[in-house]
């Protein structure tokens, strides 16, 4: 007799079969969807990553086109706009897409550079307020997904609002601890003399700065050496040599976080840049002026900007002409040879005067006399004595002696005569008395701040004033050389003798802050670098991350204006 089941027991072995199936589909769901999100999850983090690769990729070719831009003579840099601030070139550069078609995206990418055959054309749409093919839009990109790079500098105005814009901090500006260094040596008192006009600076930290930087271990007035800094809890060395990067000088007694640079949150108004020393007066009106925006100072009352706003360790350049060619060097050749040369690049009265000069040397007493051209001339004559200074050439004479007695020939470069500042341009871009092809630490007089015109030697506080306010006056041929400082009597000729070796118009090392972003969102890079383009090829010598750090300003003043 077979076994048969109720039927209320059959019903309840269904229902459980239906249950052990509901689970079974609920499982292969979860895990269904637990793959879709594991899945979801890896595409955005490859999506990411993906993005971090293209914004990093942006920040090296912005950073090739700072070296390429920065390597270009003088005469090119001015021809594209300048470094200064050129927001044409460098607010919201465009990276451009690859494309499918190799012959589209190569006419893509050759659009995109700047090279200095099409300096002028460039130069001209700069000025005009328009914007280059670096960052012409694409109107089939809707939205604009294209990765950009921003170049930026943050200066400070006399009421020291801050002030963005578009290009790179010479470091010219700034004072070189080297040649601090040198003054000290030259004339002991001298360099605590200087660093005393840095806000906030002690006798004690001026002292010790110059004792970490000299040869010997015998500590200043206020200052300390190596017994010092063995006594401490942490005993460390001086390095008794001009540091290697300026974070070193925390190391030194009396020199703190906030007064190198500056550490706590404030607020401040950013206003409009000012013009470029290119002259392009229409860039003034490219980011809008009053925003608060936040700053990093813990300077005390009364001192706003760190010292490292005012010294360096970088500054130099190339000792070449505007059209990059070496200049002549007028100490390093024979008297026939120099004239050779010389007769090519400058008047034929100067000329002369500069072989008489090196042939009998120069008198500094202002003498009188006839032009050069009269005066009696070999070129078989020994170049006896060397120019130190092309300042010596101005308000001199030169004695040429002769059987029937001495004849004064009297320098054509005459400080009250109407055509002496072209001729003292024209000779300062021409001819060189440095035997480096590289020149270190000379002060960009047209850039320098008020402090670092008051640490050069013969510099009085009422000239550094002057200079900083008259210095927004000048016109495109008076900014390229230092002609300026005689004709317009901010220096007497005795001061501008001792001040001419120590300034300079140029400077070929830069410092600015990339910053790499997009205008729907994406990976935000910022990176601080310094380029040395005083020896070739252009090369960076120091860079940092910045990107973790609070940023000044909203993104929204990168925007190109439309």
């Amino acid at each position: 007799m077979k076994h048969r089941l109720h039927p209320s027991r059959l019903k309840t072995r269904r229902g459980v079969v239906l249950i052990v199936v509901l689970v079974i589909v609920t499982m292969v769901s979860l895990a269904g969807f637990g793959f879709l999100s594991g899945m979801s999850t890896e595409y955005e983090a490859a999506k990411l990553n993906g993005h971090m690769r293209q914004a990093q990729q942006t920040m090296n070719s912005a950073e090739a086109t700072l070296l390429w831009f920065a390597e270009l003579p003088e005469r090119h840099r001015r021809a594209i706009g300048g470094l200064h601030h050129n927001p044409a070139v460098f607010r919201s550069s465009a990276v451009p897409h690859l494309t499918a078609n190799p012959g589209e995206a190569a006419a893509s990418m050759s659009s995109a550079s700047v090279s200095p055959a099409s300096a002028s054309s460039t130069s001209t749409s700069s000025a005009s307020g328009a914007t280059p093919s670096t960052s012409s839009v694409d109107s089939t990109l809707a939205p604009d997904d294209r990765w950009r790079f921003s170049v930026v500098s943050i200066d400070h105005n006399t009421e020291q609002q801050r002030v963005l814009r578009f290009g790179l901090t010479n470091e010219s500006g700034k004072i070189h601890l080297h040649r601090l260094l040198r003054w000290e040596q030259q004339q002991p008192g001298s360099g605590r003399l200087a660093l005393m006009q840095l806000p906030g600076m002690t006798e004690s930290a001026a002292d010790s700065i110059l004792d970490w930087m000299d040869a010997d271990d015998t500590p200043r007035e206020f200052g300390a050496e190596s017994e010092y800094y063995q006594a401490l809890d942490r005993p460390y060395r001086p390095s008794n040599a001009v540091p290697q990067t300026l974070e070193e000088l925390l190391y030194v007694k009396g020199v703190s976080g906030a007064l190198m640079s500056g550490r706590s949150a404030s607020t401040v108004s950013f206003s409009q840049p000012e013009s470029s020393l290119s002259g392009n007066k229409n860039s003034t009106n490219d980011i809008a002026s009053n925003s608060a925006l936040p700053r990093d100072s813990a300077l005390p009352e009364g001192h706003s900007l760190p010292w490292n706003h005012d010294i360096t360790i970088y500054s130099a350049e190339r000792d070449l002409n505007s059209f990059g060619t070496p200049r002549i060097a007028i100490n390093a050749s024979t008297i026939a040879s120099l004239e050779q040369q010389l007769s090519m690049q400058l008047p034929e009265n100067l000329v002369r005067y500069i072989l008489l000069a090196r042939a009998y040397g120069i008198r500094l007493d202002g003498s009188s006399g006839v032009a050069p051209l009269s005066a009696p001339f070999s070129s078989t004559l020994p170049a006896s004595f060397p120019i130190t200074s092309l300042a010596d050439l101005v308000d001199s004479a030169v004695h040429v002696s002769t059987p029937s007695g001495t004849i004064v020939a009297q320098s054509p470069l005459s400080s009250s005569s109407p055509d002496f500042a072209e001729l003292f341009t024209l000779l300062m871009d021409r001819v060189s008395t440095q035997p480096e092809q590289v020149i270190v630490g000379r002060i960009n007089v047209m850039l320098a701040s008020e402090s670092v015109l008051r640490m050069i030697p013969g510099m009085s506080v009422e000239q550094a004033s002057q200079i900083v306010t008259l210095r927004a006056t000048l016109d495109e041929m008076e900014i390229r050389s230092m002609a300026w400082l005689l004709t317009r009597n901010v220096l007497d000729v005795p001061t501008f003798r001792k001040v001419f070796p120590e300034v300079t118009t140029g400077g070929d090392v830069f410092q600015a802050e990339i910053i790499v972003h997009r205008d729907i969102g994406g990976p935000t890079l910022r990176r601080n670098l310094v380029i040395d383009a005083a020896a070739q090829p252009a090369r960076r010598v120091h860079w940092s991350d910045e990107t973790d750090a609070p940023m000044a300003f909203p993104l929204e003043l990168l925007k190109p204006q439309m």
